[in-house]
C-alpha cells in the first residue's frame, strides 16, 4: 500500500503541474480549486490503478508522453478560445487537411513542449525500473480494465460535461471514447429518432411573421463575422451586467454611427459554422447534438434545397455568397449552390483577383475591400440583389499580419484580430455609405457562431457559449416597417423569415423562426438551440424559463431568466421541468429533420413541423415513389394558432397528393378542424392513376384569415389497396376535447 501510495503522489503532483500549465497558458481560471484538484487525485489513482494495463513497458513512454501533451496542448488551446475542453466527437472535423494546414502554425506548439517533458517525467516514474520487491506493480489486466471502466462510467455520471474546465483533460478525453466511437461509425439515419405518442409543444417550430407593408425590394446583405459574441460589444455586455475578456467599443460605435439596431437578447444557435451559418441562410434548427450537421447532409444529397436565396432567386433576386476561407472545408462550394446562391467565391477566387492569404485566408481588410467591389459589381446591374458575406481573420490561431504580434500570446492576437476586424468592417460601411449602396439596402449584421467569453466564476452557467450578436439596419431611403423592440428575444433562425416578412414574401418555403419587424401581436415562443463544445441543449421559452440538458437529454437542470436580460441575470431554479423526457427527445428528433427532406424509409416519410396559414401550404417534398396498386396513409397532428383573442377556431385542412414531376393533382381530401385543441387524424388516400413520385402538402382554409395551425408531424406511408378508402368530400373525425 505505501509502494501503491507513492506512485499515486508521483502521478498527483505530475498531473497538477500539468495543471499548473493550462493556468500559465491562460486556458483555465483559478475558479473551483477543489474541485479540480479532486479531478486530478482521482485521474492520478486510476493511472496507477491500471499502469499495470496501461504502461506494462517503459518504452511505451514514448508514445504515451507526446499523446498526452497533445491532449492537454489541444485542451488548453480549445480553452482558451471557446471556454471547454474539446469534444472528440470533433476528431474527424479536425483531421480535416483544409483545417490541419489553416491552422497549423508555429503558434500552435508554444506549450507543447512544456507538457511533453513533464508527462514523459510522471510517467518515467510511474513505470518504476529500480522496482523492489516489495513494491507492487498494480492490478492484472482484467480487474484492472474493470476498474478503470467503472472509474470512467463513475467519473461520467459525476460530471455535468466532461468539457467542463474543473475536469482532468486526461479523464475527460478518456470519457468520450464510447460516444465518439459511436458518432464515427453510425449511419446518418441512426442519429434521428422518431419519437411516437409523446407529447410535443408547436411553440419551438412556429414560423412568426404577420406580413408587413413594404416599399420596395431593397438589396439584402447579410454579414457574418466569424466568432463574433455579443459580450464583445459593450452596450450589449453593459445591458446584461456582464463582463467579457474582450471588448470592442469601436464596433459598438460604427454600429450605432450608420443607424443599426442592436438586438442584445440574440440566441447563437449552435457552435461552428456549418451548423450556425446553416441555421441563418435556411431559417432552420441546425443539428443541436453532435451529430452529422444538416449542411453536411444536404451537400451529400445533392438535391436543391428551399433557403433563403433560392426563395429570394424565386423573386427575381441575383444572389451571391462570398467568403474569406476556402469552400471545400464544411463542403460550401457544394451546399451554397444547393441553397440558391448564383455566385460562389472563396479564398480560391480571391486569391486569383490578387487578394494576399495565410492560414485561413485572407486579412480582414484586404478581404473587405474584394466584397466592396463585388457587391459594387451586384449594384451596377438593374435588379436587387442578395449577397451573404463571411470573413476568416478573427478565426483560431489568429495569424497575425503584423510582425510586432509574432510570439504573443494566443489572446493577444485574439484581441488584434479583432480590433482589425472593427477597422475592416466600419470601412466597408463608410464605403458603402459613400456610395449610396445603403441607400436601397437592409443590412443584417451577425456571427456564424458566438466565440465564448471568459468571466470569474460563471463559467459553468450556461449559454456563455450562445450569446450571439444581431443588428439591423433598414435602407435610408423609403418608408419602412419599424423593427421590434430592441428587448425582443431574437435567434440565428429568425434572419430568413424577417427578409421574407420585409419583402412580404409569406407564402414562401417551410423556413420557421419570428420575424424581427415590428409585431403588436409577436407569439410566444420556444427556441431549441446548443453547444456541440460542451455537450449541451436547451429548451428556451421565451417568458423567463430555460430547461438546460446534457445530449442524452437525461441530465437536466431548470433555469429562470429576465426575459429582457437573459445572459445576466440566469438563476437555477428547483421547478420541475415543463418537459419530460420523451417530449425532450421528440423535439430535438424532430429539430433534427431537414425542413425539405424529413426522414424516410422504404415505405414511410416524415416531415418536421410547421405552421401553416391560408395564404402558405407546407410542402411536404416527400418524394415517395408509389406504384399505381398502392394507397397512401396520411397521419397529420396539428394545434390551433388562433389569430385573436376569440375562442372561435375553425377550418379545412386539406391534405393535397401531387405528382412531384408535373405537379399534377392527383387526390385531395378535408378535415375539419374545430376548437383549438390539439388533433390527431389520418387519412387514406387513393391510389394514383400511374405510378409517380409523389409530395403530400397541406393547405388551410380557416373561417378568420389570421387563424394559423400548426403541423406537429405529418406522416406518409404506403399501404396496400385491400385497406378501405374514405367517404367522398370532408371527413370530420370525431374529436374529444380534453377534460
Amino acid at each position: 500500500m505505501t509502494g501503491t501510495l507513492k506512485l499515486w503522489a508521483l502521478a498527483f503532483v505530475g498531473l497538477l503541474v500539468m495543471r499548473g500549465l493550462l493556468l500559465m497558458q491562460g486556458a483555465v481560471p483559478l475558479y473551483l480549486p477543489g474541485m479540480m484538484v479532486l479531478a486530478d487525485g482521482v485521474t492520478a489513482l486510476a493511472l496507477v490503478l491500471a499502469r499495470r494495463l496501461l504502461l506494462p513497458t517503459p518504452w511505451l513512454i514514448a508514445f504515451y508522453a507526446p499523446l498526452i501533451a497533445l491532449i492537454y496542448h489541444a485542451a488548453g488551446m480549445h480553452a482558451e478560445i471557446h471556454g471547454s475542453f474539446f469534444r472528440l466527437a470533433h476528431i474527424l472535423q479536425a483531421m480535416d487537411s483544409e483545417f490541419l494546414s489553416s491552422t497549423l502554425s508555429w503558434h500552435f506548439f508554444g506549450y507543447f513542449p512544456l507538457y511533453l517533458l513533464t508527462a514523459t517525467a510522471w510517467l518515467f516514474a510511474l513505470t518504476d525500473r529500480a522496482e523492489s520487491k516489495t513494491l507492487r506493480r498494480g492490478l492484472p489486466p482484467v480487474p484492472a480494465a474493470m476498474v478503470l471502466l467503472g472509474m470512467l462510467l463513475g467519473y461520467y455520471a459525476a460530471t455535468p460535461s466532461p468539457t467542463y474546465l474543473i475536469n482532468n483533460p486526461l479523464m475527460a478525453t478518456g470519457v468520450q471514447v464510447p460516444g465518439a466511437f459511436w458518432r464515427a461509425t453510425a449511419r446518418d439515419e441512426e442519429t434521428m429518432l422518431v419519437v411516437d405518442d409523446a407529447d410535443t409543444d408547436p411553440v419551438f417550430f412556429l414560423r412568426d411573421q404577420p406580413g408587413q407593408a413594404h416599399s420596395g425590394r431593397p438589396n439584402i446583405l447579410l454579414v457574418m463575422v466569424e466568432g463574433l459574441s455579443g459580450a464583445y460589444l459593450p452596450s450589449v455586455a453593459e445591458h446584461h451586467g456582464v463582463h467579457a475578456d474582450l471588448a470592442l467599443p469601436e464596433l459598438d460605435r460604427h454600429l450605432q454611427d450608420h443607424g443599426f439596431q442592436l438586438f442584445p437578447n440574440t440566441v447563437a444557435m449552435q457552435r461552428q459554422t456549418n451548423r450556425g451559418s446553416y441555421s441563418i441562410i435556411c431559417g432552420d434548427y441546425p443539428r443541436i447534438t453532435t451529430s452529422v450537421p444538416k449542411m453536411t447532409l444536404i451537400a451529400s444529397a445533392g438535391e436543391p434545397v428551399e433557403c433563403l436565396p433560392r426563395t429570394l432567386q424565386n423573386a427575381g433576386y441575383r444572389t451571391a455568397y462570398i467568403q474569406a476561407a476556402s469552400l471545400a472545408f464544411m463542403n460550401k462550394d457544394v451546399f451554397m449552390p444547393l441553397a440558391g446562391y448564383q455566385a460562389v467565391i472563396g479564398r480560391e477566387a480571391l486569391e486569383v483577383t490578387g487578394v494576399p492569404s495565410e492560414g485561413w485566408g485572407p486579412d480582414d481588410a484586404p478581404f473587405f475591400d474584394a466584397v466592396a467591389e463585388q457587391l459594387a459589381e451586384l449594384d451596377a446591374g438593374d435588379t436587387p440583389w442578395f449577397a451573404t458575406v463571411l470573413n476568416v481573420a478573427t478565426h483560431h490561431p489568429f495569424t497575425p499580419e503584423d510582425e510586432d504580434l509574432v510570439g504573443e500570446a494566443l489572446l493577444t492576437r485574439r484581441t488584434h484580430a479583432f480590433e482589425q476586424l472593427t477597422d475592416a468592417l466600419g470601412g466597408l460601411l463608410d464605403t458603402l455609405q459613400a456610395q449610396g449602396v445603403l441607400d436601397n439596402t437592409f443590412v443584417v449584421i451577425t456571427s456564424d457562431e458566438a466565440g465564448g467569453h471568459a468571466e470569474e466564476g460563471e463559467s459553468e452557467k450556461p449559454m456563455r457559449s450562445n450569446f450571439g450578436v444581431m443588428a439591423l439596419r433598414m435602407p435610408s431611403q423609403g418608408r419602412w416597417p419599424a423593427l421590434a423592440p430592441a428587448e425582443t428575444l431574437v435567434a440565428h433562425m429568425d434572419v430568413a423569415v424577417t427578409v421574407l416578412d420585409l419583402l412580404g414574401l409569406d407564402e414562401a418555403g417551410n423556413m420557421i423562426g419570428s420575424s424581427m419587424l415590428n409585431n403588436p401581436r409577436r407569439r410566444p415562443r420556444g427556441l431549441l438551440f446548443g453547444d456541440t463544445y460542451s455537450a449541451q441543449s436547451y429548451f428556451l421559452y421565451d417568458h423567463g424559463e430555460l430547461l438546460a440538458c446534457d445530449e442524452t437529454l437525461l441530465r437536466c437542470q431548470q433555469w429562470a431568466f429576465d426575459p429582457t436580460r437573459m445572459f445576466g441575470t440566469l438563476q437555477a431554479s428547483e421547478i420541475a421541468p415543463r418537459l419530460d423526457l420523451a417530449a425532450r427527445n421528440r423535439i430535438v428528433s424532430e429539430a433534427s429533420l431537414i425542413r425539405d427532406a424529413g426522414v424516410a424509409s422504404d415505405d414511410r416519410y416524415r416531415v418536421a413541423p410547421g405552421t401553416i396559414t391560408r395564404r402558405r401550404a407546407y410542402h411536404g417534398r416527400q418524394n415517395l415513389s408509389v406504384a399505381e396498386a398502392e394507397l397512401l396513409e396520411v397521419t397529420v397532428e396539428a394545434q390551433a394558432l388562433p389569430g385573436g383573442r376569440s375562442a372561435d377556431y375553425e377550418g379545412d385542412l386539406w391534405v393535397v397528393m401531387r405528382d412531384r414531376g408535373n405537379g399534377d393533382l392527383l387526390a385531395e381530401r378535408a378535415i375539419r378542424v374545430q376548437g383549438v385543441y390539439p388533433l390527431t387524424t389520418t387519412l387514406v388516400m387513393p391510389p394514383p392513376v400511374r405510378a409517380a413520385s409523389i409530395d403530400v402538402n397541406l393547405h388551410w382554409e380557416p373561417v378568420n384569415d389570421d387563424d394559423e395551425l400548426a403541423i406537429r408531424s405529418l406522416d406518409v406511408r404506403r399501404k396496400p389497396t385491400t385497406s378501405p378508402l374514405p367517404a367522398e368530400g370532408v371527413v370530420r373525425p370525431e374529436v374529444i376535447p380534453p377534460e
